[in-house]
């Protein structure tokens, strides 16, 4: 099952038989921002296009300036 840690809001999950596609939206945790373009990531469990079950990207809020991370589990 897909899972937001941080920064994210999952629009949509699908869960495939080798892979875990997920559509998501970034999130400040200071301000609570919500970008409004949606980003896709495939996981795949042995860490070809993430590390391991997880993806993570960094990304600063336009709103606030904070400097941010995702981290997504799949």
């Amino acid at each position: 099952m897909a899972e937001a840690i941080r920064g994210a809001q999952i629009v949509r999950a699908y869960e495939g038989a080798s892979t875990t596609h997920i559509l998501y939206r970034r999130q400040c945790e200071g301000c609570r921002y919500v970008f409004p373009d949606t980003i896709s990531v495939s996981i795949l469990p042995h860490g070809t296009l993430a590390y391991g079950t997880c993806h993570r990207k960094s990304f600063t809020c336009p709103f606030c300036g904070e400097h941010q991370v995702v981290k997504l589990q799949g």
